[in-house]
C-alpha cells in the first residue's frame, strides 16, 4: 500500500522531523535495518578472528589487506554518481507510470453532459460506458500487476465481480488476438458512443468527439503502462548498480576493520565502524528507493493502489453519470425537474466591492504570505531626484548629429512620483499587516456578540442572534442592484454596521 506521510510534513520544526524519522513502515528502517544488523555482525566476526584468532604474521597479513582493500575505495567505485543518475531515471519513469494509470472523472463528466436522456436505456449506456472503460483497466493491470491478478485469476472473477457480463466474457474469449483484447471494451464505448450520436442523444458530431477524444486518452493511458511493463529498464542497468553497492559494502568488511597491532595502528579503536554503518543507511536506503520504484505496480509498501484506483473508478464514474439522471420517488430525475442544472445566477458576494478580501479563519489569517509582485517594483531609483533626463542609448548618439541629439532628450518630472512613494510607504508602515490582525484579534473579542454570525448559509445580523433568514447569495446581489425582495432585513454583508449599544444610541440621537 501507499504509505502517506503528506500530513507530518506540512510544517518544518522538530516535531515534524521526528514524525516523519519515527515511522517503520515503507521507512528506510523496515527497507534496510535487517541487511545493515548482518552486515555488522559479520564485520564484527571478522574482527573477532582478526583479534584473537589470528597469529601474529597473520595479522601482519590481514592489515596489509586492510590498508589495500581501504585504499580509494570511495574513488574506484563512486556510489554517489552511480545511484544519483539511476534514481533520478527510476523516479521519472515512476511518475509516468502514476501518469498512466488513469483516472476516470473527466470522461464521466462528458458522458453525463454530452449524452442526455432519463430513460431507462440512456442510463444503461452512460452506465455501460464507465464500466467498459474500468474492465479495460482491469483487463490491463490484471496483467501486469500481481495484486490485481491476485484479485481476479481468471476471467470468470471478473465477470462475478460485476465488470462485465458473461455474454461480454464469451465475446472475449472469442476474439483472435494472440496477444492483447484490451481493446475490445474500448471499442464497445467508442461504437455506443457513435450510437448515441445517430439517435439524437449526443447534439452533434463536435460533442461525440470531445468523447471519443476523452475515451482515447484514457486508453492512451493504459498503453503507456504495458509499454512499460513489456519494456523495462534494460537489465544491465539495475544489475550495476546493485552489485556496485553490494561489492562496497562487502569490501568495507576488511577494509574499515580497526587496526589494532604493528607499526601504524588506527587511532582509535571503536570496534564499530559508525560512519561505514551511516553510509550502510545512505546507500542502501538510497538503493532500496530504486528497487521499489522499478516496478510501482507490485505489493510493496510505496506501490500503487491499483485495486483501489479500479474500485475509486468503478464507483465515482457510476455516480457521476447516474445520479442526476435516476429517478427518485416522484417519478423524475433531477435533471427532469430541474435540480440539475447550474444553479441559478446570482451577483456574488462581493459584487460592487472594489477592494476585495476574501476571508480566512483567524489562526490560518497569521500566515504571511508572498504576494505575486515583482521583486523590484516597490524600488524607488528616483528618490532623491525632481526631474530625470531621458536621452538614447550611447551608441545611437554617436550615429546623430548635435541638432539631432538635442531634439531626442526629455525631461521627466518625477516629483509626483515621489510623494506618491512615500505616501504608499507610509501607509504600509503604519498598517503592517501584523498590527491589522493584532488589531482585528483584539476587536473581535471585545465586540464577539455583535459580530456576524453565518449558520446553516445565512447571517445573524442584530445583536440579539436573530436570523435573518436571507440566502447569502441572494442578499449580497439584490441589495447592491436595489432589487425588491420580499425581506426587508436584506442588507449587504460587507455594509452591515453593527454597533455596541452605547454607539447605537449615540446614532439615534443624530
Amino acid at each position: 500500500m501507499t504509505i502517506s506521510y503528506t500530513l507530518d510534513v506540512s510544517q518544518t520544526n522538530l516535531q515534524s522531523f521526528f514524525s516523519l524519522l519515527l515511522r517503520w513502515r515503507g521507512s528506510v528502517w523496515k527497507a534496510v535495518f535487517g541487511q545493515l544488523a548482518v552486515w555488522t555482525a559479520v564485520f564484527l566476526l571478522i574482527s573477532c578472528i582478526y583479534r584473537y584468532m589470528l597469529s601474529p604474521s597473520q595479522q601482519d597479513v590481514f592489515e596489509q589487506l586492510i590498508r589495500y582493500f581501504d585504499n580509494k575505495l570511495d574513488a574506484n567505485i563512486p556510489l554517489t554518481f552511480l545511484l544519483g543518475f539511476f534514481v533520478s531515471f527510476v523516479v521519472a519513469r515512476w511518475g509516468s507510470i502514476l501518469n498512466g494509470i488513469g483516472w476516470i472523472d473527466d470522461a464521466s463528466l462528458l458522458f453525463a453532459t454530452y449524452i442526455r436522456g432519463a430513460d431507462e436505456e440512456t442510463r444503461v449506456i452512460r452506465r455501460n460506458l464507465v464500466r467498459y472503460l474500468v474492465l479495460s483497466q482491469a483487463l490491463v493491470l490484471r496483467d501486469i500487476s500481481m495484486q490485481v491478478r491476485k484479485r481476479f485469476p481468471t476471467m470468470d472473477t471478473l465477470a462475478a465481480s460485476g465488470l462485465m457480463t458473461h455474454e461480454e466474457m464469451d465475446i472475449l474469449d472469442h476474439i483472435k488476438d494472440p496477444y492483447s483484447r484490451y481493446w475490445t471494451s474500448i471499442q464497445w464505448s467508442l461504437n455506443l458512443v457513435y450510437e448515441c450520436q445517430k439517435k439524437g442523444k449526443v447534439d452533434s458530431y463536435y460533442l461525440m468527439n470531445k468523447i471519443v477524444d476523452e475515451i482515447g486518452k484514457f486508453r492512451h493511458g493504459l498503453a503507456s503502462l504495458l509499454k512499460y511493463d513489456w519494456v523495462p529498464v534494460p537489465l544491465v542497468y539495475p544489475q550495476v548498480i546493485f552489485l556496485a553497492v553490494r561489492i562496497y559494502f562487502m569490501i568495507c568488511l576488511i577494509g574499515r576493520q580497526f587496526i589494532v597491532t604493528g607499526p601504524n595502528p588506527s587511532g582509535i579503536d571503536l570496534w564499530l565502524p559508525i560512519t561505514t554503518m551511516v553510509q550502510f543507511l545512505v546507500y542502501m536506503g538510497w538503493m532500496k528507493v530504486a528497487e521499489a520504484l522499478l516496478n510501482p505496480l507490485g505489493e510493496d509498501d510505496d506501490d500503487l493502489e491499483c485495486n483501489y484506483i479500479i474500485d475509486k473508478n468503478l464507483i465515482t464514474g457510476l455516480s457521476i453519470v447516474d445520479t442526476m439522471w435516476k429517478h427518485d420517488d416522484t417519478g423524475y430525475s433531477m435533471v427532469e425537474e430541474h435540480m440539475a442544472k447550474t444553479p441559478a445566477q446570482k451577483k456574488d458576494e462581493f459584487w460592487g466591492i472594489d477592494k476585495i478580501a476574501p476571508l480566512y479563519s483567524m489562526e490560518s489569517a497569521e500566515r504571511s504570505v508572498h504576494p505575486l509582485v515583482g521583486s523590484a517594483s516597490k524600488i524607488n531609483l528616483v528618490k532623491n531626484k525632481k526631474e530625470i533626463v531621458m536621452t538614447p542609448h550611447k551608441n545611437k548618439l554617436s550615429e546623430l548629429d548635435p541638432s539631432e541629439q538635442k531634439t531626442y532628450l526629455r525631461r521627466v518630472n518625477v516629483s509626483d512620483h515621489n510623494a506618491k512613494h512615500a505616501k504608499q510607504r507610509g501607509l504600509e508602515r503604519a498598517n503592517s499587516p501584523d498590527k491589522c490582525l493584532s488589531k482585528m484579534r483584539s476587536r473581535s473579542k471585545s465586540e464577539l456578540q455583535y459580530i456576524q454570525f453565518y449558520e446553516n448559509g445565512k447571517f445573524r445580523t442584530s445583536a440579539n442572534g436573530s436570523q435573518n433568514g436571507v440566502d447569502l447569495w441572494t442578499r449580497a446581489g439584490d441589495i447592491e442592484m436595489n432589487v425588491a425582495t420580499s425581506n426587508p432585513n436584506q442588507v449587504h454583508p460587507h455594509s452591515i454596521a453593527v454597533f455596541p449599544p452605547e454607539e447605537q444610541q449615540t446614532t439615534s440621537r443624530h
